[in-house]
């Protein structure tokens, strides 16, 4: 099979992710209470973003003629999506958890943590990409998907989190307090709605996509380096064999 042949789950798992993202986003808006434009305006702009991002990767996915296209994309958004996966079981824990579990110290080391292994992840991937290729470009594309499957698991656990267990986070004793000195005289759910649906469409396009472009394009340059140094001017093919 040549190597510019993918799977088909790829571009599947974009789709049901960014189409249960919207759809969620906009069940979170609708169940608050106290009808709210800021709610709304979060939730549609999170779900229409989410939809022109999984119709822009639907079709730069499936344009046969890219180079690397196999690789990038099995290594770059399959591990993407395991990353995701990471970032729903932090979201978990953060909301979800007994508060004396999920601690305000206990929570500050699981989001370090895990950012710091999603960051690494997709360095390490990005730069395995960019030496087995011999291409700094396929190294920071496969650093782009990687953001782009990390995004979507991210925002749809947050998506998740808001349109079915939002009583969970709105009996966190942190989220009280910080409701209580931020904005007491707005409605609960509401505040709640409006904090975390910031936080899906941050997850999705800054922890996402950009730390991604920005990772794989350090991890790409880093990787040429090894390339160049090692003198592999094999061709791609060859390497891709092995």
């Amino acid at each position: 099979m040549e190597e510019t042949a993918v799977p088909a789950w790829p571009r599947r798992v974009l789709v049901v992710s960014g189409v249960l993202v919207g759809v969620f986003a906009l069940v979170a808006a609708a169940r608050v209470p106290v009808a709210d434009s800021s709610v709304w305006l979060e939730a549609s702009t999170v779900a229409v973003s989410a939809l022109v991002l999984v119709a822009a990767a639907w079709w730069m996915a499936g344009r046969s003629a890219t180079i690397d296209r196999r690789t990038v994309l099995l290594w770059g958004l399959g591990w993407g999506f395991g990353l995701g996966a990471l970032w729903i079981a932090e979201i978990a824990f953060n909301n979800v958890t007994p508060p004396t579990v999920s601690t305000a110290s206990n929570r500050g080391v699981v989001d370090n943590v895990t950012w710091a292994v999603v960051g690494l992840a997709t360095f390490v991937t990005a730069a395995w990409v960019t030496v087995r290729t011999g291409r700094w470009r396929s190294g920071l594309r496969a650093g782009v998907w990687s953001g782009v499957g990390s995004g979507l698991g991210a925002s749809l656990g947050g998506a998740a989190l808001l349109a079915f267990l939002r009583s969970d986070v709105e009996r966190d004793p942190l989220m009280l307090s910080e409701w209580q000195q931020r904005a007491s005289d707005m409605d609960l759910a509401t505040y709640v709605t409006r904090e975390t649906m910031a936080g899906v469409g941050g997850h999705l396009w800054v922890l996402g996509i950009a730390q991604g472009a920005v990772v794989g394009l350090a991890a790409a340059s880093l990787g040429i380096v090894v390339v160049r140094l090692r003198g592999d001017s094999r061709p791609t093919a060859a390497r891709s064999a092995q």
